[in-house]
């Protein structure tokens, strides 16, 4: 597989063989079906508290702490009813991995194109069909587009948190929820963020700042991560 993933590189992680209908460079009905069925796993195993525990120690925080995170981050689960992990597609995102940058921004405004900021994620149940047809423009951008799992790590970042692509951190992601936490303690030490997160305290919003701008980008303020964090880890 090449360094950048193209469509046929994709076809070849989902089962797409070059004997298949299909397999090429389109991504169409039977590449969303593979794609969607290798990223499905309903019998994913929950977190455990001896899981939460372990992470706890290894960050120097109390339990709550990244309970409370998992909270916000993903209030619907980790999962989605399909046993998919939880995203969200970023469309800003997309356009910055592209190549060239904001490559498909006048084809497809719905898919690349915007900044951070509320509106253009669309609906919970539309996240995958949205990273679907993402893949069929650019399936490497396309998943570094997306935020993944109970605790929203984005795929951009999934190299320099030690995963080979981001592509293989949402195929780890459809293991179990520990793989999730794991995703999260990565990102926190890689980020430089342990310090900012054991200085979080509950119902003290202003001591969450710093984490959250380290974990949610700058815009934390108009989402109030940052108050959000400080109620839930109480």
């Amino acid at each position: 597989m090449t360094t950048r993933m193209t469509i046929r590189d994709l076809h070849d992680r989902i089962g797409i063989t070059p004997d298949t209908p299909g397999y090429g460079t389109a991504f169409g009905a039977r590449s969303k079906a593979a794609l969607f069925t290798t990223l499905s796993n309903k019998k994913a195993a929950a977190l455990t508290f001896e899981d939460f525990k372990i992470a706890a120690d290894r960050l120097g925080v109390p339990i709550n702490h990244i309970k409370g995170v998992r909270k916000i981050e993903a209030p619907r689960g980790p999962f989605d009813d399909d046993g998919r992990p939880s995203i969200l597609y970023e469309r800003h995102v997309f356009r910055r991995n592209t190549v060239p940058v904001g490559h498909f921004d006048k084809s497809n405004p719905d898919l690349s194109g915007g900044s951070y900021g509320a509106g253009g994620y669309g609906a919970f149940s539309a996240q995958y069909g949205r990273l679907a047809a993402a893949c069929a423009l650019d399936p490497e951008a396309a998943f570094r587009a997306c935020s993944w799992g109970a605790f929203q790590v984005l795929g951009e970042n999934a190299v320099l948190l030690g995963y080979p692509s981001a592509f293989d951190m949402a195929v780890l992601l459809t293991i179990d929820e520990a793989a999730h936490l794991d995703s999260f303690v990565r990102y926190v030490e890689v980020m430089g963020l342990t310090e900012e997160f054991r200085a979080c305290r509950p119902h003290e919003p202003d001591s969450c700042r710093p984490f959250v701008a380290g974990y949610n980008g700058s815009g934390y303020e108009a989402f109030s991560y940052h108050t959000k964090l400080a109620k839930a880890i109480a």
